[in-house]
């Protein structure tokens, strides 16, 4: 295996002993979480392959409008104006969880890092909670607490990738902190394979009408 970029060096399991995360999930999509400081919300690490390559998925992840068409629970996302001087943008997002009910959130999305023309390098973006952007929506719950990243390396061969995925989320509301947990820390697996089953998707339509991949 090739040697990976400092970007994904950076976020990958090998830290120090007192760091504070512990593995909750092994397997393929490795998960794990850490206390957050004056909080009861754990912070979430989970990382593995996603078999899609790498430029779709960062397509896929950008591509704010279409995120609703293939992530989990999702019923809206959309940008809100226009982007700001240093190509970051707000995204308003509507969720409907199973017994939980209907949640949203204001977030910031900032494109850090972008793959090169050829697919090759690191894609990286972050997101950061703005719950007062727009006016509450009457019965439904506003996330205040909703901070993450993507970190996206191509692997050998191009037909996958390596994802590190990391966010904190409090869904508020009435959920009990060991609820809200349980629940992040499962919902990373159906994350994982939405994203991969959307490249595949973006991939396949992109090789059947010869399109050249537009860039973020």
């Amino acid at each position: 295996m090739r040697a990976l970029p400092l970007t994904l060096l950076f976020a990958l399991p090998c830290l120090a002993a007192d760091d504070g995360w512990e593995v909750v999930v092994k397997g393929p999509i490795t998960v794990k979480n850490r206390a957050v400081t004056d909080s009861s919300i754990k912070e979430v690490w989970a990382e593995g392959e996603i078999a899609a390559p790498a430029p779709e998925v960062q397509d896929a992840l950008m591509e704010v409008g279409k995120l609703r068409s293939y992530m989990p629970y999702m019923k809206d996302a959309r940008e809100l104006g226009e982007r700001l001087a240093d190509g970051s943008i707000y995204v308003y997002t509507l969720i409907d969880l199973p017994v939980v009910g209907k949640r949203d959130y204001i977030t910031r999305l900032w494109l850090r890092e972008s793959l090169a023309p050829d697919g090759t390098g690191t894609f990286r973006n972050e997101w950061h909670a703005f719950p007062d952007f727009t006016p509450r929506r009457q019965g439904i719950t506003r996330v205040e607490h909703n901070d993450g990243s993507w970190v996206i390396t191509p692997l050998p061969g191009g037909a996958k990738c390596w994802a590190v995925y990391r966010f904190t989320v409090d869904p508020g509301g009435w959920i009990p902190a060991f609820a809200a947990n349980m629940g992040n820390e499962r919902g990373v697996r159906e994350t994982f394979e939405a994203v991969a089953k959307e490249g595949q998707r973006r991939f396949a339509l992109r090789g059947a009408t010869g399109t050249v991949r537009a860039q973020p």
